[in-house]
């Protein structure tokens, strides 16, 4: 049988090397020795080999990853064809790779002689897509409210186990119907992780619809999901909701547990009826619809606090998805900052940037309370400053990042940002004031009451922002105000949001 076996000759052949060279894979050839016989132009280009005279050199002294990864080399040795399978590696200079390869083996006289290669760039492959769609004129049936970027699988950036693990119950709950509730806290890519469950699914070609329901008052909510019949209420007109243009594909229920308890009430008989009644309608519709939410606060405390039904629970998490929050995944640090950092070198066209060492071990020592949303913005706000320069130190890191690593890591263990050893701290009362920094009665001064009492609303609105990584909703909930409420202190008092 082994005859009909393709070997390196053939595959090597002029015509072959034809189609190679113009593949939109990359192509790559080893001996059985694992030294490299043909590598087309596109991999030389994916992964930085441009320096490099690799042709007649062995493979892995070119990829540094652990011999185990080299699935070339595996096929190689087990004589077995290794298919589409997804891996992460950096390339020859330290860029981030997400790639799906698929290697056969190549045999002469029955015995295995080689290997090709073949690699599709998810991350390339996904901005092509993207490019070409955005060409596309729009389809007349389209549905009206889509997502503004498509992420899958490919997407999520994480080798730890806690990571992989959640991603692991991701994959399996898009290959089923089943609800799924995904809880983290704010900035880990809930909404990510549900992008891509829905295109891994059978309804990938169907609508994914999000909706924040904390941003949502109660009683526009529901005429949201359900939409409204004419005459229903005064100005209403005939209008479908989110629920019905959702139909075939996925609802995502962002932060559930901020939606009402009575408005939980009349999804959870949707769930169980699979049919909606419009606001002020009197006929039912059958809908098909995937529901996904997701939840910033544990699910038992969700349910402890009533912020969930508990009939409503059981119906919309038969899967429950943790993500980890960034401080407990410490090592998938640097490989989402070569991402972001690729992502960017990508976007604008410009050479790489690497991180120093210092940077890095500030990276590594800070709890993140803002998680990866707050790595992403501290990487954008320090490329902003770069002016040029290739590496990001310590001079380039915000102030807004610096004055925080001070507060809760530096001052935490006796030493600044600059390793001299800090002054012992004085008592905090909380947050950025000192019990101490509050004027007293104890001398012959008055005081202004008005003005001391400001201090410390800022103090309290400022730390509610940074527990909350700077959602204003989920903020607002620790100080017990709206988040309209919130919105009016934070102006009144001044304070600066970062923005992605």
């Amino acid at each position: 049988m082994r005859d009909k076996e393709l070997n390196i000759d053939t595959v090597l052949s002029p015509a072959y090397r034809q189609i190679w060279d113009n593949s939109l894979l990359g192509i790559m050839v080893l001996d059985s020795d694992g030294i490299v016989r043909y590598i087309n132009r596109l991999l030389i280009r994916t992964d930085d080999l441009q320096d490099a005279d690799i042709l007649g050199k062995k493979m892995v002294d070119f990829y540094p990853m652990e011999k185990e990864r080299h699935v070339s080399i595996r096929t190689i040795k087990s004589g077995k064809p290794i298919i589409k399978k997804t891996i992460l590696y950096y390339s020859h200079k330290n860029k981030l790779v997400n790639s799906l390869i698929s290697t056969f083996p190549l045999y002469s006289k029955g015995e295995v002689e080689g290997v090709i290669h073949f690699s599709l760039n998810l991350q390339i492959s996904q901005r092509l897509i993207e490019r070409h769609e955005c060409q596309e004129p729009p389809l007349l049936d389209a549905a009206p409210l889509q997502e503004k970027e498509t992420y899958t699988f490919a997407s999520l950036i994480g080798d730890s186990p806690k990571f992989r693990n959640a991603v692991t119950y991701a994959k399996s709950n898009s290959q089923t119907d089943f609800s799924a509730l995904i809880w983290a806290e704010t900035g880990c890519g809930k909404e990510l992780f549900a992008q891509s469950m829905h295109h891994a699914s059978a309804r990938h070609d169907k609508p994914f619809i999000p909706i924040n329901c904390a941003a949502i008052p109660d009683n526009l909510l529901e005429a949201t999901l359900f939409g409204t019949a004419k005459g229903a209420f005064t100005g209403a007109i005939e209008k479908a909701g989110l629920l019905e243009n959702a139909q075939g594909g996925t609802l995502l229920l962002d932060e559930l547990n901020s939606m009402s308890l009575e408005l939980q009430a009349k999804l959870l008989r949707v769930i169980q009826e699979k049919k909606i009644r419009r606001v002020g309608a009197l006929r039912e519709k059958p809908i098909d619809v995937k529901f996904i939410s997701t939840c910033n606060i544990p699910p038992s405390q969700a349910l402890e606090t009533n912020k969930i039904r508990m009939d409503l629970f059981y119906r919309l998490a038969v899967v429950v998805i943790e993500i980890p929050p960034l401080r407990q995944r410490r090592t998938d640090i640097p490989l989402l900052s070569r991402y972001f950092l690729d992502q960017w070198a990508v976007d604008s066209r410009q050479p790489t940037v690497d991180i120093s060492d210092a940077v890095d071990e500030m990276f590594d020592r800070y709890p993140w309370p803002g998680n990866v949303r707050e790595l992403e913005h501290t990487l954008k706000s320090s490329l902003s400053v770069l002016h040029g320069e290739r590496t990001i130190r310590r001079h380039h890191l915000s102030s807004y990042f610096t004055n925080n690593y001070h507060r809760v890591v530096a001052g935490d263990t006796g030493q600044n940002t600059d390793g001299v050893a800090s002054p012992p701290a004085r008592p905090h009362l909380t947050g950025g004031i000192r019990s101490d920094d509050l004027p007293t009665l104890d001398g012959g001064d008055n005081i202004c009451l008005n003005t001391t009492l400001q201090q410390i609303e800022a103090m309290y609105v400022e730390r509610a922002l940074i527990k909350a990584g700077y959602n204003i909703s989920k903020a607002g909930r620790f100080l017990n105000l709206s988040p309209q409420s919130m919105r009016y202190k934070i102006k009144k008092i001044g304070l600066r949001i970062p923005t992605e």
